[in-house]
């Protein structure tokens, strides 16, 4: 799990067009629930009471756990098999198995940490317990340090809920924080809450097909090779971008950006690494344009920040074979 950023108070949705949904009093609801809890239940029905719609409802127990829940990395690092069921009968397998899940969850909660798996049953959970339609997600996901042509292993878990009659997909995991050197930062990420479906795919490959949510589902041995979008940051929210190299008449290559509010600085580099590439900047009717010479390069990334003398962060990664 990496790579998350800062707290906004606006959802910004991809589509044809872009509408924001403003999240200030819902946000602000979640921050303030800030002791310790025991029923994942009542804390629900709690945070959602000052709301009469699905939607803020699905946002301000994303923002709960977002702000609340930290990434255990020893338990990533260390995990122990969970207690198996057992009973004489199916009956009483199943209400032991039942038991046993609910005290994971409540686990989660009191000790306010969890892997991927605990957010997104504890989301679940929550939602349950309110009404909402919700199902636990499982499948891989890469990030920006796995490259392109590695086979994908990493399993991970997410949520789907169902927001006024339709499926909108969210990762509570990666909106809390990231972890880099073992060490778990929060930054919350409310790009992962309602991610549109085709850009949640770059990143996000569940085990079964109907939940990437895409009207043509995405084949497995393409995931790899798909651009890579920082969505998750809100630094600099996007709105679209190139989903391939553009090639020029000079026989250059080219990257568009479109954002709500454009960074001052970019950087290009030969993949992940820091060797630099030199590269021209324009803006085209709304959008940022680099330019640069593909010759020696298999792949780029491209980061953004206020200055090229401030720390930048990672905006894009591009196959560019």
């Amino acid at each position: 799990m990496k790579t998350i950023f800062l707290l906004t108070c606006t959802l910004l949705i991809a589509g044809n067009a872009f509408s924001q949904v403003n999240f200030a009093r819902t946000d602000s609801v979640a921050a303030s629930f800030a002791d310790k809890y025991e029923d994942p239940a009542e804390l629900a029905r709690q945070l959602t009471q000052p709301f009469d719609n699905d939607l803020e409802k699905a946002r301000v127990i994303f923002m709960w756990i977002a702000q609340h829940i930290r990434y255990d990395v020893d338990k990533y690092h260390n995990p122990k098999p969970r207690p198996q069921a057992t009973g004489n009968t199916m009956a009483e397998l199943q209400e032991n198995a039942i038991e046993l899940h609910e005290k994971a969850i409540q686990k989660t909660l009191r000790g306010k940490k969890g892997i991927c798996q605990d957010y997104s049953e504890l989301y679940k959970a929550m939602c349950d317990a309110v009404g909402l339609e919700c199902v636990l997600v499982t499948g891989d996901a890469r990030d920006f340090f796995k490259p392109y042509r590695n086979i994908h292993d990493n399993p991970h878990a997410w949520n789907a809920v169902k927001i006024d009659g339709q499926w909108q997909l969210l990762d509570a995991t990666w909106g809390a924080g990231y972890v880099n050197h073992d060490k778990f930062t929060r930054k919350v990420a409310t790009g992962f809450f309602m991610t549109p479906p085709t850009w949640f795919a770059q990143n996000h490959l569940p085990d079964k097909v109907e939940w990437q949510l895409l009207e043509t589902p995405l084949d497995k041995r393409d995931f790899p090779d798909q651009p890579m979008l920082n969505y998750g940051q809100i630094d600099y929210p996007l709105l679209d971008f190139s989903r391939e190299l553009e090639r020029t008449a000079d026989g250059k290559v080219q990257l568009r950006f479109q954002f709500q509010e454009a960074p001052k600085a970019f950087m290009v580099t030969a993949g992940k690494n820091t060797k630099p590439v030199l590269f021209s900047q324009s803006m085209e009717d709304g959008w940022v344009v680099l330019r640069f010479s593909s010759k020696g390069l298999s792949e780029v990334a491209v980061f953004m920040g206020k200055s090229q003398r401030s720390q930048m962060n990672w905006l894009a990664r591009y196959d560019i074979r």
